[in-house]
């Protein structure tokens, strides 16, 4: 069967396809393909040829099974680029598999446990300065979440600093956000795709030429300029954000070698075909991946799983009660004790996932689900809309922590939830993210009450983030 035969999502614009509604509205995009329930749909764009996948079936496919016929979106590479440079996130390859393998001791189980206990004291620094009144909770579960990625991944204090530095990280985001199918984007991967087609032309017989094209096509993976006051902002929020990785990187130079983190291990390491070490650039981009990786995420399903127990007094009763019948501030031996927290934390994730949007390019022919994918055509998958799925998850806006009763996960497909990705690039960091929920849930309600006093909307930019920072009445509980 080929692509033209995949029945088109509705709705496209005469000219410029669905590309308009993905720029304008993408919350109505994500969730018409949530409704409309087919496993594959054929988008249309300026440029390109695009299929959206809404299956599990077509996921593992794509993500598990056939994953070598696909490299990371160019889209997705382009948007984040300033930010990540080539850092975990972005990059593919061999570079990807040797960053990969230098970062996956720091995450095993067993070294994830020990980041149990400044999980909790990061948590109980940013209660003590809680008072009651009104509070934006998304900025304080950011502070949290920032200050357990600074400490547990590279030793480093930035609790003071976290609002400076999540005002930079969402300036950063905002812009991926904002040039996400843009005119500048699609120019510079047209531009690199063009060129490498050029050199693909030449083939062997013009070494010197096609080099140049390389390197030309290189310098495109993000962009050449920054114009309009979002690029001045952008390039302000780097500023400060580079600086922050600089002294990290300065601090742990002048005393080598007497620490374990993250941060040491990527100054430490040597490739093992040259003896060369990474750059302070490949250092500063897998920080700043992490950086993001390490807070956002958990950040925004922390604030969305807050304000969904404030609109369900019946569950935030049982929840309450778990955390409170721990006796003291949560540890690691208490992780079996708080089951409805961790289903909590899931469900969350479920009905938010934070990165919702994501895609891959076909690096050459591929069938998927009897469909012939060409080479260059893009797969774009949805997080929300797979979570959305009636057939997949019952009721889907409802909030419903025993979604994730061990009997009816273990009843559904491991490819209808996502929010950390699937296969080999499956998130590095999701079972510390599970681990600080949990954790981070529990001090937080043991420590202050929280209620509702306005609606909250969704505010789809990079990730599902909320929009007007969340505002919430605290009162501490003693």
């Amino acid at each position: 069967m080929s692509l033209d035969q995949v029945p088109e999502l509705p709705g496209a614009h005469r000219w410029l396809g669905h590309l308009p509604e993905v720029r304008n509205d993408r919350m109505s995009f994500v969730r018409r393909i949530a409704a409309d329930g087919r496993p594959m749909l054929r988008l249309r764009a300026p440029f390109g040829r695009l299929t959206v996948i809404n299956d599990p079936a077509l996921v593992q496919e794509v993500f598990v099974e056939k994953v070598k016929s696909f490299s990371k979106a160019a889209m997705t590479r382009f948007t984040i680029y300033p930010l990540a440079g080539e850092g975990l996130f972005t990059s593919d390859g061999e570079l990807w598999r040797k960053q990969r393998k230098l970062m996956a001791p720091l995450f095993h189980p067993a070294q994830v446990d020990r980041y149990a206990d400044d999980m909790v004291a990061c948590a109980r620094r940013a209660l003590d300065g809680f008072r009651d009144g009104m509070l934006p909770i998304a900025r304080e579960t950011t502070k949290i979440t920032m200050a357990i990625a600074g400490r547990t991944l590279f030793d480093a204090d930035t609790f003071d600093e976290a609002d400076a530095l999540g005002e930079a990280l969402t300036v950063a985001l905002d812009w991926s956000s904002e040039h996400a199918g843009s005119w500048l984007s699609i120019g510079h991967i047209v531009g690199r795709q063009t060129l490498l087609a050029m050199r693909d032309a030449l083939g062997d017989r013009a070494g010197r030429v096609s080099r140049a094209l390389d390197s030309a096509a290189d310098k495109l993976h993000g962009p050449v300029v920054y114009p309009g006051k979002s690029g001045v902002a952008l390039r302000r929020a780097l500023g400060v954000l580079e600086d922050r990785v600089a002294r990290m990187i300065a601090d742990r130079r002048r005393d080598p070698g007497t620490k374990t983190d993250l941060l040491s291990r990527l100054l430490e390491a040597r490739d093992e075909d040259d003896g060369s070490r990474m750059t302070d650039r490949q250092v500063r981009d897998e920080i700043l991946t992490l950086f993001v990786a390490g807070h956002e995420t958990t950040a925004t399903a922390l604030a969305w799983a807050l304000y969904e127990l404030a609109g369900n007094p019946a569950l935030y009763a049982q929840a309450q009660a778990e955390a409170d019948a721990l006796g003291g501030d949560p540890t690691l031996d208490d992780l079996p004790k708080l089951g409805l927290l961790l289903r909590v934390f899931k469900e969350s994730l479920r009905k938010y996932p934070p990165v919702y949007l994501t895609g891959r390019d076909v690096l050459a022919d591929v069938e998927i689900g009897g469909v012939l994918l060409p080479k260059q055509s893009n797969v774009t998958l949805s997080a929300f809309s797979l979570h959305h799925r009636r057939d997949l998850w019952p009721d889907p806006e409802t909030f419903d922590p025993d979604r994730f009763l061990p009997e009816r996960e273990a009843a559904r497909s491991r490819f209808a939830y996502l929010p950390f990705g699937a296969g080999p690039r499956i998130c590095i960091g999701y079972q510390f993210a599970f681990m600080e929920g949990q954790l981070v849930l529990a001090a937080m309600l043991r420590r202050a009450r929280f209620e509702r006093t306005t609606a909250c909307e969704i505010e789809p930019s990079a990730t599902l983030r909320p929009r007007g920072d969340m505002p919430m009445r605290v009162t501490l509980r003693g």
